[in-house]
């Protein structure tokens, strides 16, 4: 009798133990993206959206994207998304007709897509398959908007300005897209942990910053914070991605 009574416990045990892992799997909750819509001028713009987390980002990103696209016109409300996943740092995604013309390069709507699965981290390539083909693309970045006039130190300077008053969506954009870079975070894991920094007050320090030398593609910048103890000196580093300077993802050391 006490062997069956267990066996029930154990059995329901397991039973509930299931259902919560279902319903954990199940769960959906917002995420932050930045998402690249056609604009007027033949660039993309970057968008802040509140998006419900479906399985991965790269898939979130993917439908929402998509949705906005049909929502402004742009696409046919019968483009459906088939399949998508990610294998090492190549994203396979599955359409169920094409994106207008897929092989050229100032394809907005099209690169509304890639740009845009592109800024989630560790995102080097997109492949697209349709009814008539594959189709392989890397960021096309010269379909975004980005000041080439900017030194290190000034987009340093305005990227932490932005951290400062709490424009994190300003200062995200000004941070490196690197697919390389190991230090990288999504929008909204930057944007979290900026939150709560910015709630603690640890971005109203003053600070100047200072001299910058450069090294190939990459820049060594001073900054001076200025704290009641007394100044402390900090270097960042930024990098030249495509003839734009933007601030690394690596952290700022005492000695650099």
């Amino acid at each position: 009798m006490k062997k069956t009574i267990l066996f029930l416990l154990l059995s329901l045990s397991i039973f509930i133990f299931g259902c919560r892992q279902k319903e954990m799997q199940t769960q959906t909750y917002d995420v932050r993206l930045i998402v690249y819509e056609p604009g007027d001028d033949n660039f993309l713009r970057p968008r802040e959206v509140i998006a419900k987390y479906k399985n991965s980002l790269e898939e979130t990103a993917v439908n929402e994207v998509i949705n906005i696209l049909k929502q402004q016109g742009h696409i046919s409300e019968n483009l459906k998304l088939k399949s998508i996943k990610k294998e090492s740092n190549i994203v396979y995604i599955k359409l169920n007709k094409e994106v207008g013309d897929m092989k050229k390069d100032n394809n907005l709507v099209l690169y509304s897509i890639i740009n845009t699965v592109t800024e989630v981290p560790k995102v080097e390539k997109v492949v697209i398959r349709t009814n008539k083909g594959e189709y392989t693309y890397i960021r096309n970045r010269n379909l975004i908007k980005r000041d080439k006039s900017l030194n290190p130190a000034q987009v340093l300077k305005k990227q932490m300005l932005y951290e400062q008053e709490g424009d994190f969506f300003s200062a995200y954009l000004l941070m490196s897209d690197e697919v390389t870079n190991d230090f990288r975070k999504s929008y909204d894991e930057y944007y979290r942990e900026m939150l709560e920094v910015y709630s603690l007050g640890f971005t109203k320090q003053k600070f100047e910053v200072g001299s910058y030398t450069v090294d190939g593609n990459m820049a060594k910048v001073k900054v001076v914070f200025l704290a009641p103890e007394g100044k402390v000196d900090l270097y960042f580093k930024c990098v030249n991605i495509e003839g734009v300077w933007l601030v690394d993802w690596l952290t700022s050391q005492a000695n650099m």
